[in-house]
């Protein structure tokens, strides 16, 4: 017969989760975010980490990324000291509360259009009282640690991220009820699933799309909850803008085209040495 784990006493009001993270963005400090979609080679953190960033973005929206390989990246996360976000593929519970259990420092959810769903994925994602997520000991954010059932409640209650994602003009009119919703720690703006429902594809310099980020982000600051913006993360200069306003972090660059901006630079690279040689041998017949 196994023996069982002796329970940390530590109490709730020092047990913290490690999220740089949410340290940082909550300090009003920028926070540049990696995304991952085809890279799973636990390798990805500890690079990502030594590049200076303090989170990763796990896309399981977007991408075919299993369980098992999004719960080895989100321990490979928590094992160099930096913060797993876990995009869900949907609004159901056994998402939600799989990816939460699998450690992430914060999950974000996606195509959230009211109020009732909000609330319904606070349920999903908090313990009692606030939600009603069904409650698992070592907790792989907590460092596997055998806490009291009810200090581990409250502290990943208080410490892990529930982010809805604002995507449609329906969803902009009533961000700042989102944002009133206990158990809400922020919001993410989808800006190119928002220009599109906007009429406005890709129109990033629309003054329609600019004010509803500018509704979005100003909300956020009244409520004194981050704002992350996604889908813009090649333009700088939007960028500094909202964060000049309020926002705190943005979807920065996606493993797939840091890749494909290198294997580009490589090839231009080449053809303008082709270039050159072919014109030294012209020159030299």
């Amino acid at each position: 017969m196994g023996s069982i784990a002796p329970q940390d006493t530590t109490p709730a009001q020092t047990a913290t989760v490690p999220s740089p993270f949410r340290t940082r963005i909550l300090n009003g400090q920028i926070c540049p975010v990696l995304t991952l979609k085809f890279w799973t080679g636990n390798e990805a953190a500890l690079m990502a980490r030594m590049a200076g960033f303090n989170a990763i973005f796990i896309d399981m929206e977007h991408s075919a990324l299993n369980f098992q390989t999004v719960a080895q990246l989100i321990l490979a996360c928590l094992g160099v000291g930096i913060s797993p976000i876990v995009r869900s593929p949907s609004k159901s519970h056994w998402h939600i509360s799989r990816i939460l259990d699998a450690g992430a420092a914060a999950v974000v959810v996606p195509h959230v259009d009211s109020v009732a769903e909000v609330r319904e994925l606070v349920r999903h994602a908090k313990y009692a009282p606030l939600g009603a997520r069904g409650s698992a000991n070592n907790q792989p954010i907590l460092g596997f640690r055998n806490l009291p059932t009810a200090v581990q409640n409250e502290v990943l209650n208080r410490e892990t991220m529930l982010i809805p994602m604002v995507e449609t003009p329906g969803a902009v009119e009533v961000v700042e009820e989102y944002l009133a919703v206990e158990g809400v720690d922020g919001i993410l703006v989808g800006s190119n699933d928002l220009c599109s429902d906007l009429g406005i594809p890709g129109q990033y310099d629309s003054p329609v799309y600019q004010a509803a980020v500018e509704k979005v982000v100003l909300a956020g600051k009244k409520a004194g909850k981050p704002i992350g913006i996604g889908g813009i993360g090649g333009r700088l200069d939007l960028l500094e803008r909202w964060f000049a306003l309020g926002a705190t972090w943005s979807l920065s660059g996606g493993d797939g085209a840091i890749l494909q901006a290198g294997m580009k630079k490589i090839t231009q690279s080449y053809e303008e040495i082709s270039a050159r040689v072919e014109k030294q041998r012209a020159l030299g017949k």
